[in-house]
């Protein structure tokens, strides 16, 4: 489900833009920084490392949650800050 919904789309907001590729890659621009890093699934959470460029932002396991045409994640685990990104077309 997560796939259909969101893999290999144009996900974005204010001052990001980014895609989680179907093959666990992210790739993507946070302003004017490059945004790269994977992701996977561990237990119910959507876990990602990133680096934006070049820093290392760790791991973040998420909840990620469906809202018509945007996605809501939720940072620790549901415990953090919550952030919603458009969900655009597929870049495949």
């Amino acid at each position: 489900m997560f796939r259909q919904a969101f893999a290999d789309k144009v996900l974005t907001s204010e001052d990001m833009t980014f895609t989680l590729h179907a093959d666990g890659r992210i790739s993507g621009r946070i302003g004017e920084s490059l945004l790269t890093g994977a992701w996977y699934w561990q237990d119910q959470y959507f876990c990602r490392t990133a680096e934006l460029d070049g820093e290392d932002l760790g791991l973040d396991c998420e909840i990620i949650e469906r809202r018509g045409h945007q996605m809501r994640y939720i940072r620790d685990k549901g415990n953090g800050e919550a952030s919603i990104v458009d969900v655009g077309v597929d870049v495949a």
